[in-house]
């Protein structure tokens, strides 16, 4: 009833609102943004005149046009003048976009991989209705009785969308027989934890890859999960992480700080600022924190570790963070597609703001990254440049420094000549990905490798050493031993992926990660 009376009051206020801009002249509009509040809208004489333009061109100009595409052309040449990261967002981005945010998708639930013109399950999602129906190796022969053999997965992908709650049948070949299976179309959620296990006894390890609605609730339950088995420290992996919904990085840093200690608050373009303060609901408001970061970790990410650093309350390790310190509003514009509009600005408790400069060209300010590995930023402390005028004292009493980043307080290089990153950075190589796809198609019907506890007690990456090497057009003698553990540990994370998902291969691969390690050596030292 609440939710009628909301709407039955959003349409009386669009009636008035209505009435009253058709009296005085059409000059008031109305919109609503992506949390569903009106936005109130006056249109200035420059805005009436490209009203009457667009209204010319329609109706007296000579020639055909398409006057819906010079429209979007420039409204995406006026949003394009502004900050790198107010966006106009056409009708298909805005879909792509709600799903991403809203963490969510309506669907069977599987994942497949494109093998020799055929789509392969390699497997379902925890929360699937269909988890049980598919196996890993299946072939998709057919979708709606649609011969599906050489077609690419995008395709194959339109076929099996649909409506919530109904159904589509698929034919599979599976271990040479053909299985018809009728799987549901249902809202599959799209877990943002992709890797939580224990690390040590009692060191936890948490990677959260989005912030994406419902986070906070995943989050929740994996730090509980890990608490009820031993954990009494934690590693927060938000490398890679680009931002998403502000409110979830809130609620995520509330679990780490106590009653009333800010979060951040923002300032918007008339100096009015909004302060976040954390509750006394928090899971973890007492013991060590190691919270990583990288170049990528950026907006939503840079809130959690800046909060967590400026109260002394985890050691931030990994390189400087990406630097995003925006807030947007995504805002409807009539036809479905939206602007995702700056409207302001986040601070750290610390009164610090991490956004890098802007007021020069959009393209340079896209090659950070570029400039960070000129600067040699990625292989050296020392390179970070840290304006002194942008120098803040923490709550913690700790100095810290704005304008551009969350910069570590244990810096880790990016090691060039380790096995392992070039490893790591290759695995989404094609030639990678086949590879290792084929040899888990080998090994997927081998009995003892069935459950990921089975797996991960008997399978080893070495007996596919020597053709991984072969691959890479490398002898095995020419390989220092060093690199075997290496090699052998990458083969059984990314087959472990493969089999059951990013949990298995974080879990294998993280005894080779740099900044794990450093993570280590600081527990060392504490002792």
């Amino acid at each position: 009833m609440t939710k009628f009376f909301k709407i039955l009051n959003i349409v009386i206020v669009v009636l008035i609102i209505f009435l009253i801009g058709f009296l005085i002249g059409k000059k008031y509009d109305f919109t609503i943004d992506s949390n569903d509040e009106m936005i109130g809208i006056q249109y200035s004489g420059n805005e009436q005149k490209i009203r009457r333009l667009v209204s010319l061109i329609d109706g007296q100009y000579i020639d055909g046009v398409n006057s819906e595409k010079l429209v979007d052309d420039a409204i995406r040449y006026m949003v394009d003048q502004l900050d790198p990261h107010s966006k106009y967002l056409e009708r298909v981005v805005v879909e792509k976009s709600e799903k991403e945010i809203n963490g969510e998708f309506v669907g069977i639930g599987i994942e497949y991989k494109s093998l020799n013109d055929t789509l392969i399950v390699t497997h379902a999602m925890v929360d699937s209705p269909n988890a049980a129906k598919f196996k890993f190796g299946d072939r998709i022969l057919s979708v709606s009785n649609q011969d599906v053999l050489g077609s690419n997965a995008a395709k194959i992908s339109r076929l099996i969308k649909g409506r919530n709650g109904t159904t589509v049948n698929l034919k599979v070949l599976r271990n040479g027989k053909e299985i018809e299976i009728e799987a549901e179309r249902r809202v599959i959620p799209i877990n943002p934890i992709v890797g939580e296990h224990m690390l040590t006894a009692d060191l936890g390890y948490v990677k959260l890859a989005r912030f994406s609605q419902n986070s906070s609730t995943y989050f929740h339950q994996a730090l509980d999960r890990l608490l009820q088995k031993g954990m009494k420290k934690l590693v927060l992996d938000l490398r890679g992480n680009p931002g998403g919904i502000m409110s979830e990085a809130e609620k995520i840093a509330d679990e780490f700080l106590t009653k009333n200690e800010l979060i951040v608050f923002t300032q918007d373009k008339d100096q009015k600022k909004k302060y976040i303060y954390a509750t006394n609901k928090g899971l973890f408001e007492h013991g060590n924190i190691y919270v990583l970061i990288d170049e990528n970790s950026a907006s939503s990410s840079e809130i959690v570790a800046g909060a967590l650093q400026d109260y002394g309350r985890a050691t931030i390790v990994g390189r400087r963070s990406y630097g995003k310190g925006l807030v947007q509003r995504e805002i409807e514009l009539g036809d479905g597609s939206r602007v995702r509009l700056t409207v302001a600005k986040y601070f750290t408790p610390s009164g610090r703001s991490i956004q890098k400069p802007y007021r020069v060209d959009k393209k340079e300010y896209n090659q950070d990254f570029q400039q960070r590995v000129k600067s040699g930023e990625l292989f050296s402390r020392d390179s970070i440049k840290l304006n002194e005028q942008l120098k803040f004292v923490a709550p913690s009493g700790k100095i810290v420094y704005g304008g551009g980043g969350i910069v570590p307080d244990e810096f880790v290089a990016f090691d060039t000549l380790s096995v392992a990153n070039w490893l790591a950075y290759n695995q989404d190589e094609k030639y990678f990905q086949d590879f290792i796809f084929k040899k888990t198609d080998q090994v997927r019907q081998i009995p003892m490798l069935q459950s990921q506890n089975a797996f991960n007690k008997y399978f080893s990456g070495a007996i596919f050493q020597t053709s991984f090497l072969e691959m890479l057009g490398l002898k095995r003698e020419l390989v220092k031993d060093d690199y075997f553990p290496v090699v052998n540990d990458y083969i059984k994370s990314t087959v472990g992926n493969f089999m059951f998902g990013t949990q298995a291969y974080y879990q294998f691969w993280l005894p080779h990660d740099d900044m794990i390690k450093k993570v280590f050596e600081l527990e060392t030292r504490k002792r």
